[in-house]
């Protein structure tokens, strides 16, 4: 469930470009947004066997602003639990934190998985941030 190796590296640059113009947080957002709208343009998106990226989206939080991929997945709620999603996580934080283009974008906005049962029923999510990468 590697969603980020359905992101054109293009699409990235472009959010880290866009996003590195400005520091401010509404800036970001706006970025953000451009490049969501863009990545749902090619939604829906057969990830892997089970999941499918419906689109994407941002918010502004706290402390920046977040990009959330927002999947769903073809097994039932009960076969899939957050314990399972955490155990995928690290090989997702892996691949953002050594991908030069992934974690300059990485350095900007954090990034969300969030993962829904074929009726819409919440599973779980991941989250990634730069303080992820050692």
């Amino acid at each position: 469930m590697d969603l980020s190796k359905s992101i054109p590296l293009t699409t990235l640059a472009a959010l880290m470009l866009g996003m590195g113009m400005g520091n401010a947080k509404a800036d970001m957002l706006t970025e953000c947004n451009a490049i969501a709208s863009q990545i749902s343009k090619s939604t829906p998106q057969n990830i892997d066997q089970i999941t499918t990226l419906v689109t994407a989206i941002c918010f502004q939080e706290d402390r920046g602003v977040r990009l959330q991929y927002r999947n769903k997945l073809s097994v039932p709620a009960s076969s899939i639990s957050q314990s399972n999603l955490n155990g995928i996580r690290p090989q997702m934080v892996t691949a953002w934190c050594t991908d030069p283009a992934q974690r300059s974008v990485l350095n900007l906005i954090n990034i969300q998985y969030h993962y829904s049962d074929p009726t819409g029923r919440y599973i779980g999510k991941i989250d990634i941030s730069k303080s992820d990468c050692r």
